[in-house]
């Protein structure tokens, strides 16, 4: 029976896509790039604030914060954090909204 309404949670290939479309990739790098030029306490504060409205919650701030330390063991700061971002564009809270 039609409600009328769409559940929002993404499909294999909505988040296949998220995961490796050049755009979503190369826009990662671009938004990573813009935040980077912020002081290191108000990066992930900021990222939060514009692509979802709002702050982080302290859960969210700790697993941000263990990515980033994770990456960057392997990985050069610019790029863990364009991987942190592009971990925040693929989440439904940035596909959809409430």
């Amino acid at each position: 029976m039609p409600t009328g309404s769409r559940n929002s949670t993404l499909i294999a290939p909505q988040a296949l896509i998220m995961m490796n479309a050049p755009v979503v990739m190369e826009s990662s790098k671009r938004f990573a790039a813009k935040i980077c030029a912020l002081p290191d306490e108000q990066r992930l504060s900021q990222a939060y604030a514009l692509l979802y409205g709002r702050t982080p919650s302290d859960r969210e701030k700790a697993d941000a914060l263990a990515l980033l330390r994770d990456f960057s063991t392997t990985e050069k700061p610019e790029r863990a954090w364009a991987l942190l971002c592009q971990t925040l564009f693929a989440a439904n809270e940035f596909i959809y909204l409430r």
